[in-house]
């Protein structure tokens, strides 16, 4: 359908306002620069209202760091018997039991993926000893498929009333932006990811609108996904149908290697970035939706 001049314009006046007013809304502030061995952190929690619990990306030590909120080290515990194939994110449950995803796929080729289980108590140790969930996706047929069906790489995960959630990160060539959504029992065991729907924030590029981050709030029944250059705010859907939420996208300052996303409270966020020469990063930041 063809609208007249008068409509078009009207139309993209109203988008550019909607655009500036959900921009200006968020509020972002760097806390911290953070400690160098940090430099490609890909995962975020914030425990018991005091910690911050992260971990670096593929090829690192298998290790978790314990930061306090002012981005300064206090510890690092050690996951033994684990190899960090490429930990991609991490989320905790309503006891505190810590879940770390080492299901990076890059190229679609990995059989199996896992996801390391902390008990409660694992802030009081050096080095712990995790459950383990192996899983594979119960549509996934060819190790890699071809290269417009690659769903299968994923960054983001959530823990929501028993169960973990994963949205997988779009690697298709031609680009779709699809992200789909799998459901996991939240135990140790060998288990197939159930494939349960599917997001599409944009379709513009990787680089724009791959899903590198996701946290549940249980209080507020929202679910924030991070990306490289937005953050998306999911509300108002009911049980776990989270594609029919109301969305709402914040855009951040210029592209980064974002990856790491957590609530800090009703309408605020703790996020980090990789460290990358030409683009810097490795920060610790606060995001805040002004009142």
């Amino acid at each position: 359908m063809t609208y007249p001049m008068g409509r078009n314009l009207t139309l993209l006046v109203v988008f550019l306002l909607l655009f500036v007013s959900a921009h200006a809304q968020l509020r972002m502030k760097k806390i911290a620069k953070l400690p160098s061995k940090m430099y490609e952190t890909s995962g975020l929690v914030y425990y018991k209202n005091k910690y911050l619990i992260t971990h670096n990306d593929g090829g690192n030590k298998s290790e978790i760091f314990v930061l306090n909120t002012k981005g300064e080290e206090v510890k690092t515990i050690n996951i033994k018997d684990t190899k960090n194939r490429d930990w991609e994110d991490m989320t905790m449950d309503s006891q505190g039991r810590l879940y770390i995803g080492d299901f990076g796929n890059n190229y679609n080729e990995r059989e199996k993926c896992q996801i390391y289980i902390l008990p409660s108590n694992f802030i009081d140790k050096k080095g712990i000893e995790p459950w383990k969930i192996t899983f594979t996706y119960e549509d996934q047929k060819k190790f890699p498929p071809k290269k417009e069906d690659r769903y299968y790489d994923c960054e983001a995960f959530f823990w929501k009333d028993g169960k973990l959630y994963l949205l997988t990160k779009c690697r298709t060539k031609p680009f779709t932006g699809i992200s789909k959504i799998y459901e996991l029992p939240a135990a140790p065991g060998k288990h197939k990811a159930k494939l349960i729907g599917q997001l599409n924030f944009c379709k513009t590029g990787w680089r724009f609108c791959s899903v590198t981050s996701a946290d549940y709030d249980a209080k507020t029944n929202s679910l924030t996904v991070l990306t490289y250059s937005k953050m998306y705010v999911i509300r108002n859907f009911e049980g776990i149908e989270f594609w029919n939420g109301e969305i709402t996208s914040y855009s951040l300052p210029l592209i980064k290697q974002r990856e790491a996303i957590c609530y800090k409270g009703k309408n605020s966020w703790y996020m980090t970035d990789e460290y990358k020469k030409g683009i810097k990063g490795g920060n610790l930041y606060v995001l805040e939706l002004k009142k």
